[in-house]
């Protein structure tokens, strides 16, 4: 059954997007591998706390501009691969759009069913498609999985974004969950007193069904403290730090705050200086 979102739902669109509590995650998928699909550049994410309003806004090329080019919007509302529809990578919910209709499905653990839908707004096409729906309508789900699909019916050309896995989006995070970091340092061994010692996060660790390791933060940033005397770092992000020659049994206690898809997040290291 298909709906169809009618002047009100542009109001209701512009509105969320210019909450203040609404904070965005930013994904990106490479241009230029769509072939007469419809071409998936980026998807921003953003929920607002105190409706569960949440919007997802894709943006590229030829979305949804005739019956024959449609985007599909898939989103795991538990962030688990292994429960959902496995096959479109525990996927619960789904909306297919074309230029004048939207179809939003729940999967019933058999096959899809039209989902409840008084919160849904959809709109745009062409270069930007935005999707509208409240947590309630989703599980009342806080961290999700999401990928999107263009699909031309005709010459059977698809974009799929991102190319591989999922992305993931936390409320509380405005962006994906960052669980852990990996942490590289030099010298290998930790600091040695005298030296210079250089923190470098390598990889983050995401959900499930998302990048594991090895995928590099945005940016990132240091901080340090010499027992109680703060270090100031130089280098990529302030992380490179000088370590006096008599600080040898103290304990060095590194900051480092990772920046990924619109989500920061802080870990504390603790090193005893050689």
């Amino acid at each position: 059954m298909f709906k169809r979102a009618g002047p009100l739902a542009a109001v209701l669109m512009a509105a969320l997007v210019l909450a203040p509590g609404a904070s965005p995650g930013t994904y990106a998928d490479k241009s230029g591998d769509s072939g007469s699909a419809g071409d998936i550049t980026g998807i921003d994410v953003a929920a607002d706390k105190a409706s569960g309003q949440m919007i997802f806004r894709l943006a590229g090329s030829n979305l949804s501009t005739s019956s024959n080019d449609l985007t599909f919007l898939f989103i795991d509302s538990d962030a688990n691969p292994l429960t959902g529809n496995v096959g479109l990578l525990g996927a619960d919910y789904g909306f297919a759009v074309d230029d004048t209709s939207y179809e939003f499905m729940h999967w019933n653990g058999s096959g899809w069913a039209e989902a409840p839908n008084s919160t849904v707004r959809v709109m745009g096409g062409g270069s930007s498609l935005m999707v509208s729906v409240n947590r309630s309508e989703l599980g009342n789900t806080s961290d999700v999985n999401l990928w999107a699909r263009s699909f031309n019916v005709v010459d059977k050309k698809s974009d799929t974004a991102p190319d591989d896995g999922v992305y993931n989006y936390s409320v509380d995070a405005n962006g994906p969950d960052i669980q852990s970091v990996d942490l590289k340092t030099a010298p290998a061994v930790g600091p040695k007193h005298g030296k210079k010692f250089v923190v470098t996060p390598t990889g983050l660790k995401l959900p499930a069904g998302g990048p594991i390791a090895d995928q590099p933060p945005d940016s990132y940033s240091c901080t340090a403290k010499l027992g109680q005397r703060a270090l100031r770092g130089s280098g990529t992000g302030a992380c490179t730090f000088a370590l006096p020659k008599k600080s040898r049994g103290k304990q060095l206690r590194v900051s480092v705050t990772v920046n990924y898809e619109g989500a920061s997040k802080s870990f504390t290291y603790s090193f005893k200086v050689r």
